[in-house]
Parts: structure tokens; C-alpha cells; sequence
């Protein structure tokens, strides 16, 4: 049995969810793909675990909001997670936060959340982002710089305002 496109993966891959139970991926049939990838029709977005609507909602390519302009630039949030003055809002202050550091700090900044430590800026030693915050989260999600997740943040702002 082949796993259908945008069936849910298991973390390692190697299984499926058949909507009641995990099946195991035939050899050879893996799919393995990086986060933010698209699938073929263009409708359903990696992201590091399973399958997730491109558009930010239903997954019937409908929706042309800001989540699905932030899975286009490669940064998977939950629809109900992608207010726009929000957004703009958390961007902005990390913004700051970030062109404070000096080039060295920002180096070490970069390198972490090319490895999906963008969530240590919502530790509350560091305070920089509420734990938990969504589009904090969503970079962790990623394999992007700080410095490029918040660029491409502002394209999707811009491409949705």
C-alpha cells in the first residue's frame, strides 16, 4: 500500500496515519521532505511532522490570508494564530531586539535558529517573546535564520496588506 499524499508521518517516517491507525511506510516510499516544502498540487505544506492546509485553513487552496503567505515563505502557522497586527506587532519588537545585538551575538542568534532554537527567545530568562508565541514557534519550525524568518515575515505582511 502506498501512503496517500498528505497523509500524517510519524516523526522518524517510517509510519502513517491511516486516520485510525499507524501503517508502516513501504520501502522506497518515504517522504521525506523539508519544511515548508509544498506538495505537488501546490495545496499542502510540510511541516517537520505532517501535512498542513498551504492556505492556512481547509487545505481547497481557497484562502490567500497571511498564514498562507507565511507557508509560502516557508513559515507554517495556524490560521487562527495569524492575526496581522499581530504579527507585524511580534515581528517588529524581535526586529529591534535583534539589530541591538552586536554582529557576533547576531551570528550566534543565527546559527541557533537555523537549528530551531528560535523558542529560547520565549524563555523567560531571555524575554524577548511570550513562551509559546505562534510565530516564534513557527520559526522554530523552519531552518531559516532569525534574520531571514523575519524577512520573510515582512514579505508576507506586505504581500497580504
Amino acid at each position: 500500500m502506498t501512503v496517500p499524499e498528505g497523509a500524517q508521518l510519524s516523526d522518524d517516517g517510517k509510519y502513517w496515519w491511516d486516520g485510525t491507525d499507524w501503517q508502516p511506510v513501504p520501502e522506497g516510499d518515504t517522504q521525506q521532505a523539508e519544511v515548508g516544502a509544498l506538495s505537488d498540487d501546490g495545496k499542502w505544506q510540510w511541516d517537520g511532522s505532517q501535512w498542513q492546509p498551504a492556505d492556512g485553513g481547509t487545505g481547497d487552496g481557497a484562502g490567500d490570508g497571511l498564514a498562507g503567505a507565511l507557508a509560502q515563505q516557508g513559515i507554517p502557522i495556524q490560521a487562527d494564530a495569524a492575526d496581522a497586527s499581530y504579527i507585524q506587532q511580534v515581528a517588529e519588537h524581535v526586529n529591534a531586539w535583534y539589530e541591538g545585538l552586536d554582529e557576533n551575538s547576531r551570528a550566534i542568534v543565527d546559527a541557533l535558529s537555523r537549528q530551531g532554537a528560535d523558542t529560547l527567545l520565549g524563555d523567560p530568562e531571555v524575554g524577548v517573546v511570550a513562551e509559546g508565541d505562534p510565530l516564534i514557534t513557527a520559526f522554530a519550525g523552519n531552518s531559516m535564520s532569525l534574520q531571514e524568518s523575519l524577512m520573510a515575515t515582512n514579505q508576507a505582511l506586505e504581500q497580504t496588506a
